[in-house]
C-alpha cells in the first residue's frame, strides 16, 4: 500500500514538472518565431532564454535548441528541453528518478509557406455614423490590413471586405453564376442558414437594394492602398441585417464558388493570383478567419423578426466554426442583445471582443496579432 500510494506521489510530482515545462516550451517557441513586431530587437535566441530564465529553466533548456532559417526567410525554432524529477518513494523498488523531456516546434507562418484567407464583415448601417465610430472602425479596419498584408508574398494573404446594412451589395455579375435564383434585383436574401456550402446552387431570392459603390463586397484583395482605398469609402446608412452578412462573409470560404471567382478574374476585379480559390476544405497550411463587427442588433423586419434573424446568424456562426474557421467577434458600442450574439458567435470567449470608439484600434491590433500567432504552427 505504501509503495502504491507513493507512485502516485511521485508521478504527481512528475506532472507537476512536465506540465511547467511544456508550458515554457510551447510558449517560448511561438515568440521567438515570430518574425513580426519584436520592438526589442532581441534575437530569437535571447527570446527564447528569456523564457527559460522566467520560469527558472534555463539549465533544462542548456543547447538543447535549434534555429533554422529557410531560403525563404521563413524560420523554424526547435527545443528539446530536459530535466530529472528525484523520487520519494519509488526509491523503495529501485526507481530513483524520473526522466521528463518537452519538445516543442514552432514555424513562422505569413510569408512562409502558410495561406490566410480573412474576411472581414462590417457594420455600416446609420448608426455607425453616431459618435465617430465609422471613421475610428475605418482606421482600426486599415491598420489591420496592413499589419497582415506587409511583406506578404503574392497569393499568399486574401482579405475579403463585407460591408452590411439592410443588404449587401455582391459584386458586379457574382449573381449570375447562382444556379437557383429568382426574382429580380442587385441583392439577394437566402432560404437556407445551417450549410454553409454549395452556395451556388441554394435557393436565393434576388431583391431591390442600394447599389452606392462604396457598399460593394471586395473579394481576395491583396494589396495595401487598394485596401485602404475600399475602406476609406465606407459610409453608414440604412438597418442592420447581422445574418446576411455573415452569411456572405461565410460564402468566401465556399469551395463551390470557385467559378464566380474565376469570372471575377476574367473582368478584372480579382488578382489572377487567386484563381483556384477559396481552397478546398482540406488544404494543407491554410488559416480562416471571419472578423464580425456591429455596434447594433438585428432589426427592423423588412425580412424576417429579430429572433429568426438572430437564429439565423448563430446557425451560420456554428457552420463557420464547425468547418475550422476562426470567427472573431467585435460589440462595438453595441446593445446587449447584440452584445450576446457577438458572445454566441465568437469561437472562444478570448475571440470576443465589447469595445468602443476609443478601444477599436487595440481590438483590431490583437484580432491582427492572434491571426499571425494562429499561422505559427506546433509541430511536436
Amino acid at each position: 500500500m505504501l509503495i502504491f500510494a507513493g507512485l502516485a506521489i511521485d508521478m504527481m510530482r512528475h506532472e507537476d514538472v512536465r506540465l511547467r515545462m511544456q508550458g515554457a516550451s510551447d510558449r517560448a517557441v511561438l515568440a521567438a518565431t515570430m518574425l513580426r513586431d519584436n520592438a526589442s530587437a532581441a534575437t530569437p535566441e535571447q527570446i527564447l532564454q528569456a523564457y527559460f530564465a522566467a520560469e527558472g529553466l534555463s539549465d533544462q533548456l542548456g543547447a538543447n535548441y535549434r534555429i533554422e532559417t529557410g531560403e525563404d526567410g521563413s524560420r523554424t525554432i526547435t527545443v528539446v528541453p530536459t530535466a530529472t524529477v528525484p523520487s520519494l518513494f519509488m526509491r523503495l523498488v529501485g526507481v530513483n528518478d524520473f526522466a521528463v523531456a518537452t519538445p516543442a516546434r514552432a514555424t513562422e507562418s505569413v510569408g512562409g509557406g502558410v495561406k490566410l484567407e480573412l474576411v472581414m464583415v462590417l457594420d455600416v448601417s446609420g448608426s455607425m455614423n453616431g459618435q465617430g465610430k465609422i471613421g475610428a472602425m475605418r482606421d482600426a479596419a486599415v491598420a489591420l490590413t496592413d499589419t497582415l498584408l506587409t511583406g506578404a508574398e503574392p497569393g499568399t494573404v486574401a482579405i475579403t471586405l463585407v460591408p452590411y446594412d439592410t443588404w449587401v451589395l455582391p459584386p458586379p455579375g457574382f449573381l449570375n453564376y447562382f444556379s437557383s435564383l429568382s426574382g429580380s434585383g442587385a441583392c439577394n436574401d437566402w432560404a437556407i442558414w445551417n450549410q454553409i456550402t454549395g452556395s451556388l446552387n441554394e435557393p436565393s431570392a434576388r431583391r431591390n437594394c442600394s447599389t452606392a459603390t462604396w457598399r460593394t463586397v471586395h473579394p481576395y484583395v491583396s494589396n495595401q492602398t487598394q485596401a485602404e482605398t475600399y475602406i476609406n469609402e465606407l459610409m453608414a446608412s440604412g438597418t442592420t441585417s447581422i445574418d446576411l452578412g455573415v452569411r456572405y462573409g461565410a460564402l468566401f470560404f465556399d469551395p463551390s464558388i470557385r467559378p464566380a471567382i474565376s469570372g471575377l478574374i476574367a473582368n478584372g476585379i480579382i488578382d489572377p493570383a487567386f484563381e483556384g480559390r477559396p481552397y478546398d476544405w482540406d488544404e494543407p497550411n491554410v488559416v480562416r478567419a471571419l472578423i464580425l463587427l456591429t455596434d447594433g442588433q438585428n432589426c427592423c423586419g423588412e425580412r424576417y423578426g429579430t429572433g429568426q434573424q438572430d437564429t439565423n446568424t448563430e446557425n451560420v456562426c456554428t457552420e463557420l466554426k464547425d468547418h475550422g474557421i476562426l470567427v472573431y467577434t467585435v460589440a462595438y458600442q453595441a446593445p446587449t442583445s447584440g452584445a450576446n450574439l457577438m458572445m454566441a458567435c465568437a469561437s472562444s470567449p478570448s475571440h470576443y471582443f465589447n469595445t468602443n470608439a476609443s478601444g477599436i484600434a487595440d481590438a483590431f491590433a490583437g484580432i491582427a496579432s492572434n491571426i499571425q500567432t494562429q499561422a505559427l504552427r506546433l509541430t511536436l
